[in-house]
């Protein structure tokens, strides 16, 4: 038993300090031999929460409760191991703490080295991600993450300031943002529209915004072609129509190269599955995420119903942006029933009425009227979980460019 575990389970004797490290260190973190008595150590204090401080006939009663048919020798080696523990002179508590965060990171540099092992005998192909997710709680010491949830601290004030913040991600359209301003991190939007609407144009004025405001985008494209689609976000960029920039090309090409070569990332996805993209995601780091179309991504699993398939991909969507602290857009289409409609909303979304819907954040659909100037649109927010507001704003659609303005 090496200094540092002896230690640090012994620190965890005294409820104050076991207090502050249970949430980050396990029972299954302890040499095999230990792990019995970390959790019989923890059963403890659960059962015993008035005991400040446990003592060795009290670990020993609970182990013994625990684990009443232990081989004799094995009870008779944790016995031995119980009484040497409540011997250990008690630490200063800033040094116990520093002991639990010490042990916490050689078991992550474990974790880690296990899961390149896996990847390196063809056991786990998905180890990369795995890595990348355990390297950022280590770099980041969030001691208190897990894979499935992160323990929230903010105090009263930092939870008001939070909810006073401007948002990330503006939509560069003042007729929306005089409503909904735009989105953050770990939002999930989804977009979606009739064909041949401007769904992909609305997109990429979005990339536009979010590129001039500094962000990195990745867009993935399962519909159209990606370098159209890249071509068309740089217009938009730019607000020029692909003509002009081509006869201006050297005009362009450095900005081009500085904002656009280094932030944006558009993938040619057919055929992707949502696991791909996840891994490719928590590798990359992006600020925002577009998936168009996030409905055409493959998923595992057995689904008896196509809707039921949409809701699982859906939900995973969204947990893509929470995972990964990004803004993530979904594209999607329209049913008929929203064909040369002006306002269309959610219920309108194709293949599904409910599944998609209930996962987003915002869901934006677009409009376009029959008889409507060609150019007009209609932005229609039939789900708003950011600040509630729900109605129409009317934007212009630059076909030759992309952009969208008022």
């Amino acid at each position: 038993m090496e200094n540092l575990e002896l230690n640090l389970l012994a620190s965890t004797l005294r409820t104050e300090h076991w207090e502050k490290i249970k949430n980050f260190i396990t029972p299954q973190m302890f040499p095999k031999e230990w792990r019995s008595i970390a959790q019989a150590i923890t059963e403890a204090h659960l059962k015993y929460d008035n005991i400040e401080l446990l003592d060795a006939k009290t670990v020993h009663a609970v182990h013994g409760m625990m684990f009443p048919a232990m081989p004799d020798s094995k009870g008779d080696e944790a016995n031995e191991l119980i009484t040497s523990l409540c011997s250990v002179p008690e630490m200063d508590d800033n040094l116990a703490y520093d002991y639990a965060k010490k042990f916490w990171q050689r078991s992550m540099a474990k974790q880690i080295g296990e899961k390149a092992v896996q990847f390196w005998v063809g056991d786990d192909e998905n180890a990369f991600s795995d890595i990348a997710k355990l390297m950022d709680r280590v770099t980041n010491n969030s001691m208190e993450g897990h894979e499935t949830f992160t323990i929230v601290h903010e105090s009263f004030d930092e939870l008001i300031e939070s909810s006073n913040k401007p948002p990330e991600f503006l939509f560069g359209i003042p007729s929306m943002e005089e409503h909904l301003p735009g989105m953050n991190r770990a939002d999930f939007g989804v977009i979606f529209a009739r064909p041949e609407v401007g769904k992909t144009s609305f997109c990429a004025h979005l990339v536009a915004q979010y590129l001039a405001q500094g962000k990195k985008v990745h867009y993935w494209a399962n519909e159209e072609l990606a370098k159209k689609v890249k071509l068309r976000i740089t217009t938009a960029f730019f607000d020029i129509d692909k003509y002009t920039l081509l006869e201006n090309r050297h005009d362009y090409k450095s900005t081009y190269d500085d904002v656009i070569g280094n932030n944006l990332v558009v993938i040619d996805s057919v055929g992707t599955d949502i696991t791909e993209i996840n891994s490719f995601t928590t590798l990359n780091k992006p600020d925002v995420i577009f998936i168009d179309q996030l409905d055409k991504v493959k998923i595992g699993g057995d689904f008896g119903r196509g809707d039921e398939r949409l809701k699982e991909l859906y939900v995973m969507g969204r947990e893509l942006g929470k995972r990964n602290d990004c803004l993530v857009w979904a594209v999607s289409q329209a049913n008929y029933e929203a064909h040369q409609r002006e306002i269309i909303d959610f219920s309108m979304m194709d293949n599904s009425r409910t599944g998609k819907a209930g996962e987003a954040d915002v869901i934006l659909g677009i409009g376009k009227g029959l008889g409507v100037d060609d150019n007009t649109r209609f932005l229609t927010i039939s789900k708003n979980k950011v600040n509630g507001w729900h109605g129409t704003a009317h934007a212009f659609l630059n076909i030759a460019t992309g952009k969208y303005y008022v």
